[in-house]
């Protein structure tokens, strides 16, 4: 193709009909553009598709992410439900006779009273294209404004689990380290060590105590705090998962 280029241009000079050779170069130019521009649409085309295959997956990963991510949190309301159940038994027997306690299995309540606040999402997916600078290939601007509220919302959750475990570990537990028996209580984990402790602490005096009854109440709190920042997230979840169908 180029030599006959090279021959009809020769032909044209050689022949001495310049007006035609001028013509046939500003033709020439035309061609030659107009196969840059060619070359250039196929280039963005193919940029557009290689894009257009990124989002779909991002998208489809996210889906199968945030459906995880669902079953996750339905469990851990399941734990933190238990949880508060557990600390509501014990608000209510504050207070109560050595008769009508001694009807209850206090170390198996106060157990279950110290439930899991431990929640691992799913959120590498989301992580990469935040960190990667690719949530601009998710054309979807919906998509995106939820991506958003669920950074934030992780933020607030984050505070209140470590506010909730900071009450239990720093405040909760040392009070009662002189007032009952975790050998006992921890039975009902399982492990090895535990038992019936020979020492036979006395929860009575446990259960007269205001001071007591206000951490427990703040426990509370703490929980239905938690709870609620979990009820906001289960939401989002399901915006997520409807947003990034398939």
């Amino acid at each position: 193709m180029i030599k006959f280029f090279r021959h009809i241009r020769r032909s044209l000079i050689q022949g001495n009909k310049m007006g035609k050779y001028l013509k046939y170069a500003i033709g020439e130019i035309i061609l030659v553009m107009i196969g840059i521009l060619l070359a250039l649409q196929v280039n963005n085309w193919n940029n557009n598709r290689l894009e257009d295959k990124e989002e779909k997956d991002v998208i489809a990963k996210l889906h199968a992410d945030f459906k995880e991510n669902k079953k996750t949190l339905k469990q851990f309301l399941l734990d933190i439900n238990g949880t508060c159940k557990s600390q509501q038994r014990v608000m209510n027997l504050i207070g109560s006779s050595k008769k009508e306690l001694n009807k209850h299995n206090l170390d198996s309540i106060l157990y279950e009273c110290f439930g899991s606040s431990e929640m691992a999402f799913a959120d590498n997916t989301i992580k990469n294209i935040m960190q990667s600078g690719k949530l601009n290939l998710l054309k979807n601007e919906n998509i995106t404004d939820l991506l958003y509220k669920w950074n934030s919302l992780s933020e607030i959750r984050k505070t209140r689990i470590t506010k909730f475990d900071a009450w239990a570990n720093d405040k909760f537990i040392p009070y009662l380290l002189d007032k009952i028996s975790f050998k006992q209580m921890d039975v009902y984990s399982g492990y090895s060590w535990t038992g019936k402790s020979k020492v036979k602490p006395d929860y009575y005096l446990l259960f007269q105590d205001i001071e007591f009854e206000n951490y427990i109440d703040n426990y509370l709190w703490y929980a239905y705090q938690l709870k609620e920042r979990c009820i906001e997230t289960d939401k989002l979840i399901d915006e997520i998962i409807e947003a990034t169908k398939p």
